[in-house]
């Protein structure tokens, strides 16, 4: 063979391979993860910490990778394809009879394309992108050095490029790139973390975490409260036997104090304040409301992620929340709003039992407080509004009324049935996911549907 024509066949295995190189680079350096890189080089990984260069001006970087990816590109249509093309005639001109005449320069100029397009596709661009996606850590680390070496060398040649790129796109109004592309969104870091959680990166606990700190800014303090109907609370003039005693009925160790009603808060007595007066031999002069402290209010509409922040800053666990009218709608603690994150935090006391439960026999059984969003995501349910916080908010909105035991209401495809009702509120229901004996979004037993005023669309049966 000859020696030039074998030095342009070795040029052409060199310049695949460039490309591949290059291509990988590209790749690998934006897919790599920054905080991994970082980790490493911690650790002292000299790699990782040239990576972290490359990474650091990842514009100026990219733009080596496609310079170096149209110089081999170039090269390997300027050298690749007469080199092949010439070697298969040479091999047609051997062949006996009539198929040497067949086997024109032509014909091998057109094999010579394919082959060329074939190693650069496959070799040159296809190969070493999957590596680099598969391994992105791996592959940017044995990259990066020669790369940053390249990009010293060609950085005249890259700044031009870079300047002349830039005035084409501000020609065009645009903006030139500032890194944006790492920034993201809440909805997109969510997606990226469902991403990790599927891949096994995160643990389930670990993403419904995070996935409760985004809903935090989502979260108003009428979601999160303890309702007036729930509060335990003692008069301004109770004794301290009587402040014990609700202490110890309930459980809770911070009780709001009124006057004449649950309306007029004013103050949160501490069992922990309670002490120093059990110590004292006359107690005739306790009151509660001489013991509490000041209590603090906050609207109904007080996002929760704000919340947080004023109860660590004032340095108070309760918070009394108001209505539109000033009246007092419920409290709300530091500990609910922590549970909106970390989930449900049970005292020794409670009696952990969840608000949406599956039963053994395959009830599906829901709390009347249970949250309406929680049960409709629970089990994929369309979602009918704003206006409801609880499910027994939503059952008594749509029937009107308060439900006795035995009414439904159908939410979606599937069916709410009160099971219990106390003190005029809606206590326990089950959910039919497709109602008992009926198709989906049929609430009564037998399968028709009742033409009655129970609700708004008549579709409510008893």
């Amino acid at each position: 063979m000859d020696p030039a024509l074998a030095f342009k066949l070795l040029a052409v295995l060199l310049l695949v391979g460039a490309n591949g190189f290059f291509v990988a680079a590209e790749f690998a350096l934006v897919k790599a993860r920054r905080t991994r890189m970082q980790e490493l080089a911690e650790g002292g990984d000299l790699l990782a910490r040239a990576v972290q260069a490359a990474q650091a001006n990842l514009d100026r970087s990219i733009s080596g990778t496609q310079l170096g990816i149209t110089i081999a590109s170039i090269g390997l249509g300027w050298i690749g394809e007469p080199a092949i093309a010439d070697t298969l005639s040479g091999l047609f001109a051997r062949l006996p009879g009539p198929w040497s005449g067949i086997a024109t320069h032509g014909v091998a100029v057109a094999i010579a394309f394919a082959l060329i397009t074939f190693l650069h596709i496959v070799l040159g661009e296809l190969a070493p992108k999957t590596a680099a996606l598969l391994r992105p850590e791996t592959v940017s680390r044995y990259v990066a050095v020669p790369l940053n070496l390249f990009n010293r060398v060609t950085a005249p040649a890259v700044w031009l490029l870079n300047s002349s790129a830039g005035l084409v796109v501000r020609a065009f109004g645009w903006g030139s790139a500032g890194g944006e592309e790492h920034i993201h969104s809440p909805e997109e870091i969510q997606m990226l973390l469902h991403q990790s959680l599927e891949g096994g990166v995160v643990e389930q606990d670990e993403e419904a975490m995070i996935h409760g700190v985004f809903e935090l800014t989502r979260t108003v303090a009428r979601e999160v409260m303890t309702p007036r109907t729930d509060i335990v609370a003692v008069r301004h003039d109770a004794s301290l036997d009587e402040v014990l005693a609700a202490a110890a009925d309930s459980g809770f160790s911070r009780l709001p104090v009124y006057r004449e009603s649950i309306d007029d808060v004013v103050g949160v007595v501490l069992v922990k304040d309670l002490l120093p007066w059990l110590r004292r031999q006359d107690r005739s002069g306790f009151r509660a409301d001489r013991a509490a402290r000041e209590a603090y209010f906050v609207p109904d509409t007080k996002p929760v992620d704000d919340l947080l922040a004023e109860l660590r800053r004032h340095k108070v666990h309760m918070a009394v929340v108001v209505d539109e009218f000033g009246g007092t709608d419920g409290i709300v603690t530091l500990e609910d709003l922590v549970e909106e994150i970390v989930g449900d935090i049970y005292d020794e006391h409670d009696i952990a039992q969840a608000e949406i439960r599956v039963e053994l026999d395959g009830r599906i059984l829901v709390d009347g407080g249970a949250a309406l969003s929680d049960l409709e995501e629970e089990f994929d349910l369309p979602e009918v509004g704003e206006e409801y916080d609880t499910v027994a908010g939503y059952v008594i909105g749509e029937l009107g009324h308060i439900p006795e035991p035995g009414e439904r209401v159908p939410l979606g495809p599937a069916v709410l049935e009160v099971l219990e009702t106390r003190d005029r509120r809606v206590t326990r229901l089950e959910l039919h996911e497709t109602g008992p004996g009926s198709a989906p979004g049929d609430t009564s037993p037998s399968g028709a549907r009742p033409g009655g005023d129970g609700g708004r669309d008549g579709t409510i049966a008893k």
